[in-house]
């Protein structure tokens, strides 16, 4: 097995067992049954282990959305469905993901949300150019549509950062919808999945 993949495999269940918090490198690689110093020739501190851990976990969901919108066969808006419903539904072990709503890894966070937003926003315009040739679509900007919308997806709607209550939630899917539809020509309700309607 790869001794770097082993390291954050070892952390992830470092995370599960809620002793990641007070695991030292001598803890870690105790548990991976490898010598210390060989966690010191792939990282320079915890704190990058639990970086690179995270941004591996993020990049895992990112390559699930991908393959699921890459074997579906359906239309810009079942594809546009099908990404919402896969990225809500992505899975992030609870205690990592309190570990990056911790005001001190602000830092690790954002760049997680960056990474997703980055790379899933090629996924949005892909399938809105694909709307755009089906004629379902109508816009000039799609990677920058594609960026704004997966903004809101990522960030605002982020419940570690804006701790929305159900309504409130609600509203802002609403107006995303109601956004998205009139930014590119869309059928009005067509973007109704963004909030069950």
């Amino acid at each position: 097995m790869d001794k770097k993949q082993l390291i954050l495999d070892t952390l992830r269940e470092l995370f599960k067992e809620g002793k990641a918090g007070t695991a030292s490198v001598s803890d870690i690689a105790k548990k991976a049954g490898i010598a210390k110093g060989l966690i010191y020739y792939y990282f320079r501190s915890k704190e990058e282990i639990m970086d690179a851990l995270v941004l591996r976990e993020y990049e895992d969901i990112i390559v699930a959305c991908n393959k699921i919108i890459e074997q579906s066969g359906g239309d810009a808006i079942d594809k546009l469905a099908l990404l919402v419903k896969s990225y809500r539904g992505s899975y992030v072990d609870p205690s990592l993901d309190e570990y990056l709503h911790m005001p001190q890894n602000a830092a690790i966070h954002q760049k997680s949300l960056a990474q997703i937003l980055s790379s899933l926003s090629k996924v949005v315009t892909r399938i809105v150019e694909q709307g755009i040739a089906e004629g379902t679509f109508t816009c000039s900007y799609p990677g920058g549509y594609a960026e704004i919308i997966m903004s809101v997806l990522t960030f605002l709607l982020d419940p570690g950062i804006f701790p929305w209550n159900k309504e409130e939630y609600l509203v802002r899917l609403k107006a995303l919808a109601d956004m998205s539809e009139k930014w590119l020509g869309a059928p009005e309700g067509s973007f109704g999945f963004l909030y069950g309607g």
